[in-house]
């Protein structure tokens, strides 16, 4: 087994800024080109599969809901910058764009091979895919608006506003809440639902269009696709699989997530893998988690994640592919 990691870059900065102008300062540019050539980033001696095969592959993730493109462009630049193998986003055109440009601005700094860009999907309900949301005007004025605070992609922002209601006598001029979740920023981490004191938040959950899918894995600037299943039934990932047809013919690395299911985990990752096999043209990789990750902040999920990894290490008959264990962060070749 090797060392690898991740980078979950959801938890983002609480106030929302423009582009990075990188042109903007010169001696600061000067200063970003000469650290990267003097420590050595391995990304540009290293390609991708090389990382991936040796164990050292390194993944920053956006997160599979965060559809904010500036801040996922800047993120993209500064990790691309960073040295990173594979930069992970949502499933969406504009989110892929936004990727490639960040990577784009990074190599007019200094020349660096491209990271893999990889997309998330899912072929059923996952907490990757989901959205908080709330109708702002059911909520009292004098809540303290503990989702605000908790928030820790600022996905959410209330303002009072004065709101004409018509009466029988009449209209009144009434104090309301505006705004809401910020769609575009909310990655479904799951926080501000316990901490709503008038129990206003939902959980909406949503799975990608596997039509809408394929065409972006036809693209010449997306190199790999995570598919977030659920681990028991595998009809639900052979559906998409179906779906997405000849597309994945273009894909550098096919991933696989999915959590620890108990015994049956492992008959069903050899199903996945036979279904996959006949249209596979690269390298498979599983993403294996103790339960799913996103929002994920009780205790237990390194437990969970150990157990998975002990199930799997006492298996003879071992799935192929590479494997990774969220959490652990290892990478273990069968």
């Amino acid at each position: 087994m090797a060392l690898c990691f991740s980078i979950n870059a959801t938890t983002l900065p609480q106030h929302h800024h423009g582009k990075v102008n990188y042109r903007s300062n010169k001696k600061c540019l000067e200063s970003v080109r000469n650290l990267v050539k003097t420590t050595g980033v391995a990304s540009v001696v290293s390609a991708p599969q090389e990382s991936l095969q040796k164990g050292n592959w390194v993944k920053l993730i956006c997160g599979a809901s965060f559809e904010d493109v500036v801040d996922v462009r800047n993120l993209s630049l500064v990790y691309t910058l960073a040295g990173v193998d594979c930069i992970d986003c949502a499933a969406d055109a504009s989110i892929v764009n936004a990727v490639n440009e960040g990577i784009e601005a990074a190599r007019e700094i200094v020349y660096l091979r491209k990271p893999w860009v990889m997309i998330s999907v899912n072929d059923d309900e996952d907490l990757h895919f989901r959205k908080a949301e709330f109708d702002p005007e059911e909520c009292p004025l004098d809540c303290p608006r503990p989702c605000e605070t908790i928030c820790p992609a600022s996905a959410i922002s209330l303002q009072q506003h004065q709101s004409t209601t018509e009466l029988s006598h009449g209209t009144e001029m009434l104090n309301v809440l505006k705004g809401g979740v910020i769609t575009e920023r909310c990655y479904g981490c799951g926080r501000c639902f316990p901490v709503c004191p008038y129990d206003k938040i939902r959980m909406a959950m949503y799975t990608r269009d596997a039509a809408a899918t394929a065409e972006l894995l036809k693209r010449n600037d997306v190199d790999a696709i995570e598919i977030h299943t659920g681990g028991r039934q595998t009809a639900s990932f052979g559906g998409l699989w179906n779906d997405l047809g000849n597309s994945t013919g273009y894909l550098k690395l096919v991933a696989v997530s999915l959590p620890y299911a108990g015994d049956a985990t492992i008959s069903s990752m050899n199903t996945i893998y036979t279904m996959m096999e006949p249209h596979l043209p690269c390298l498979n990789l599983w993403q294996l988690d103790g339960r799913p990750m996103s929002g994920d902040i009780g205790r237990g999920a390194t437990r969970e994640s150990i157990a998975f990894a002990a199930c799997l290490a006492a298996v003879k008959d071992k799935p192929h592919g590479l494997c990774r264990f969220a959490v652990l962060s290892f990478f273990a070749t069968f």
